[in-house]
């Protein structure tokens, strides 16, 4: 192989500078080799003398094989490579070290310029060309000590480069290895990034959502706006609070089917415009066992109101079932006088005297001795009761079934008065007893919004404050409506809750009542209920005095 092949070759198979496998250590730590390639002892001693300030050893060989050798078995820092040698040329000594998949820095020194032996030497990685003149002991300690820094500089960049490269990978991997679906995008919804797990939740791959808009893509058309604020918000709002924003959404996915999701976003970067991360998180199971676990605790508050429930109806069905019985005797006496009538109106078309006689004084005697005036007054009022007795009766079945039903949970308009109204129904037998109802209800709008599961938020706080009331107190309800919020507030004159459990009494199990009177999960729905209403609940107590529970519902109301 002449030389111009080898050479070309070469030129295929190197590498670029910053992908080279370098000896970082040597460099980086103290210590380190300069290798001298000379083969004029003479020269060899001038330069090793030059550079004897340099805190790095020198080794000097002689020929280019020795170079190979020597560093088959040791490293260099930096070789001081004579062009000529007497075995061999400089640049066959840099390819043959090449083909060995060593990739060394080197300064070229020659007696004699050439632009085309530069050109070739520099395409190779040399960091300097010097020429052996007059000035070059001089320049030679200046010239080293630059192309070592400079070579510091690059192994620096190389290591931060390949360290940044690793940290990328581990990241790439975690993020593709994540449960959750990870989208990375601009803050006006255009898809940056995409995993795996978005590629499963979605059903879209990563070529087909790359670039696209997230918001047009994957959420229903009437969402697109409610959506877009949300955005606007987190990108808008204090960096450091808006990190990890829970945001609750209905998406789409590639076959067009509609499902819930949790977002939790985060700034990745600001400026204009800014990228946003999020992990989504199909929630359709957890939904799914939410609405369980509500309806569950929602059939268990109405299991304790059992009693209660049963009393309220046996008082209006008692006094029904009395009513009955009285008006079955008044419709016994009215029997009796029916036949009596029916008799003498047939002894009158036949005209018989003496039996019309004796049927009017026996209608006459059961007139005196029954007293119907007082029967048909009676007969009113009895029918009045009954009636309204059985209008109460419907009124807490109706009550009853609208708190058991589980399609309650789905969203509409409906306005929260109504729905305090409804609760206080159920409960009642449970709070009059014990307290005294004081409602001061607010005009308020109606908002959008799950009548049902609110419902059963103002039982389980009516039904709590009856129970921390220990003999007779005060139970206040209170509604009002601002520019931006409907606010509810259920006060009691109670025992009151001490200060370092109110930090707890959300916590699911959580409980202050005695074993078997509480489950623990009541306050702990509350909470889920009003977050996913997209409003918040706030508790504040004092021993003795009472407990008030603050409630506040955004106008806007939830999404459906």
């Amino acid at each position: 192989m002449n030389q111009s092949t080898f050479t070309e070759t070469i030129d295929e198979i190197i590498p670029s500078k910053y992908d080279r496998c370098k000896n970082h250590d040597v460099v980086i730590s103290p210590g380190g080799t300069i290798l001298i390639i000379e083969d004029s002892h003479t020269q060899t001693r001038i330069i090793k003398d030059s550079l004897i300030d340099l805190p790095l050893e020198i080794h000097c060989v002689s020929t280019g094989h020795e170079a190979i050798e020597w560093l088959n078995v040791n490293k260099a820092v930096l070789l001081l490579l004579d062009y000529e040698l007497p075995d061999m040329k400089g640049i066959e000594i840099i390819d043959t070290l090449a083909q060995q998949g060593q990739y060394l820095e080197f300064l070229v020194m020659t007696a004699r310029g050439s632009e085309t032996v530069a050109v070739q030497m520099m395409k190779r990685g040399a960091v300097d060309y010097l020429i052996k003149d007059d000035a070059f002991t001089s320049l030679l300690p200046t010239i080293v000590e630059r192309a070592l820094k400079k070579i510091k500089s690059e192994q620096i960049l190389e290591i931060a480069q390949n360290a940044l490269k690793q940290a990328e990978k581990r990241t790439r991997l975690i993020i593709d290895s994540a449960a959750d679906g990870f989208i990375s995008m601009w803050d006006d919804g255009t898809i940056l990034d995409w995993n795996k797990a978005a590629e499963r939740i979605f059903g879209w791959s990563y070529k087909e959502a790359i670039e696209q808009n997230l918001i047009e893509l994957m959420m229903p058309e009437t969402h697109h706006a409610h959506f877009r604020k949300n955005l606007l918000d987190l990108r808008n709002s204090d960096h450091s609070l808006a990190q990890n924003k829970l945001i609750e959404a209905t998406a789409l996915n590639k076959t067009g089917a509609e499902f819930p999701i949790e977002i939790s976003a985060s700034i990745a970067s600001e400026g204009e415009p800014c990228i946003l991360n999020a992990f989504i998180r199909d929630i359709s199971n957890r939904q799914m066992l939410e609405s369980q676990l509500i309806q569950s605790e929602k059939l268990a508050s109405l299991g304790q109101l059992a009693a209660g429930v049963a009393h309220e109806i046996n008082n209006p069905i008692g006094f029904v079932k009395s009513n009955v019985g009285t008006l079955s005797e008044y419709v016994g006496i009215f029997t009796r006088l029916l036949r009596l009538y029916e008799e003498l109106s047939q002894a009158i078309r036949e005209e018989d005297k003496p039996q019309q006689e004796r049927l009017l004084t026996q209608i006459q005697t059961i007139r005196e001795e029954e007293d119907l005036a007082d029967i048909f007054e009676d007969v009113n009022e009895l029918l009045s009761e009954s009636t309204e007795g059985l209008v109460r009766v419907t009124e807490i079945v109706q009550n009853l079934k609208s708190f058991a039903r589980v399609d309650e949970a789905s969203v509409k308009e409906a306005n929260i008065n109504d729905g305090i109204a409804a609760t206080l129904k159920v409960v009642w037998n449970e709070l009059k007893y014990k307290s005294e109802i004081v409602t001061d209800l607010g005009e308020i709008p109606e908002i959008r919004c799950s009548p049902g599961q609110l419902n059963q938020v103002f039982m389980n706080l009516l039904v709590n404050a009856a129970q921390a009331i220990p003999e007779r107190g005060t139970i206040t309800i209170k509604t009002e409506a601002t520019s931006e919020e409907i606010i509810i507030q259920i006060s009691d004159t109670g025992i009151g809750i001490p200060e370092q459990e109110l930090s707890q009494i959300f916590t699911p199990f959580y409980t202050t009542k005695p074993v078997g009177q509480g489950t623990g999960l009541g306050l702990s729905i509350i909470y889920g209920i009003i977050q996913k209403h997209n409003g918040t609940i706030s508790v504040e107590s004092k021993l003795g005095i009472g407990t008030t529970f603050t409630i506040r519902l955004p106008l806007e109301g939830m999404c459906a």
